[in-house]
């Protein structure tokens, strides 16, 4: 024999599923705007940890295929210097 609690219980289960597949149905995540179309897209910067106490950044430029480390001055002025940079199409072709 079915009861009324039971059937109330079972109501309340059934909205609670419908109403997480409606969430979840309509839910999407944000999109990423790392970098948007125009002159920004021909670069790419990545940090890397060179010391215990400071980073470096690398910025790939992808039209000329060269990699440019930019590190923290050591005075700790807050100042950013440029280390060097490197040619990737020579590189790659040796």
């Amino acid at each position: 024999m079915v009861t009324k609690r039971s059937i109330i219980t079972g109501l309340v289960g059934l909205n609670l599923s419908l109403l997480a597949a409606m969430i979840l149905g309509n839910y999407s995540p944000p999109a990423a705007k790392a970098q948007a179309v125009g002159a920004s897209a021909n670069f790419v910067a990545v940090t890397c940890q060179a010391d215990v106490n400071y980073d470096v950044l690398y910025v790939l430029e992808l039209g000329r295929r060269t990699l440019h480390c930019f590190a923290p001055n050591r005075d700790q002025s807050g100042k950013v210097d440029f280390a060097g940079s490197r040619d990737l199409s020579d590189d790659f072709t040796r």
